[in-house]
């Protein structure tokens, strides 16, 4: 279960972008920024692991709607029919942003309040967890990873991103925690490798791949943009590491 205080902090945080920058950019900057780039980015992470236009996607975590609006002209439109998309977030004002801004009215949006996910057994081709896992528990990511099964369908992948105590880049984050002082900071929670193969034994899942965060694996669709003027095409690094895993 999500914290409450956290949640409370979210809300404040973004009551207090809003009230600085206006409804748009708060959207953005609630969710890290740049979310122009991060959801080209993301949505091609998921095509990498194999998402299909004909696939249903469920987004745990779909923020203000970065990955929904990449994937609106595409997902669910194949000739062939089928594809679904399931967005959910715990913020009511932010899921409703997403769908607002996804233009997708046949698209499903849900405020969560728990590990618990708002579909039926078995309907999911993937989910995903962008910057999820990075700020939960191992109990909490067990339990969400448990109720990704639950909705996958046989063969049916789970992507989730997260932090590495084994990958260099990322210890610049951990120092950043023991930095801040602020009691009320939002949790980043690190996962081993080791880890993440014990979950999928335990649960019945198999690791197909975990990409470290430096490594160039994802094929981007567009050239990405970033606030630091830096312009990547052709193939990308996510930054966090990246787990794919299979419903066995």
């Amino acid at each position: 279960m999500l914290k409450t205080d956290y949640i409370h902090t979210y809300r404040q945080t973004l009551e207090r972008l809003i009230a600085a920058h206006g409804e748009t950019r708060a959207m953005d900057l609630v969710v890290g920024g740049q979310s122009d780039a991060i959801g080209i980015l993301e949505a091609s992470t998921l095509k990498t692991a194999g998402l299909q236009q004909h696939h249903c996607l469920v987004d745990i975590g779909c923020g203000s709607g970065r990955l929904a609006v990449k994937l609106a002209p595409w997902l669910g439109l194949s000739p062939a029919g089928g594809g679904k998309y399931i967005g959910c977030d715990i913020l009511p004002e932010i899921v409703a942003y997403a769908a607002k801004v996804s233009g997708r009215p046949d698209w499903e949006f849900h405020t969560t309040t728990g590990s618990g996910i708002p579909a039926a057994d078995g309907v999911a081709d993937m989910v995903c967890f962008f910057s999820v896992f990075t700020h939960l528990h191992d109990d909490d990511i067990y339990r969400y990873l448990a109720e990704a099964k639950r909705v996958l369908k046989p063969g049916g992948k789970i992507v989730f991103s997260y932090l590495d105590y084994a990958v260099g880049t990322h210890w610049a984050i951990f120092a950043a925690t023991l930095a801040d002082k602020n009691p009320d900071r939002v949790l980043n929670q690190f996962v081993s490798k080791d880890a993440i193969a014990a979950w999928c034994r335990h649960l019945g899942l198999t690791v197909e791949r975990l990409c470290d965060g430096p490594e160039k694996w994802i094929k981007l669709d567009l050239p990405i943009t970033y606030i630091d003027g830096r312009v990547v095409e052709g193939t990308a690094e996510f930054g966090q590491s990246i787990a794919i895993v299979v419903n066995s």
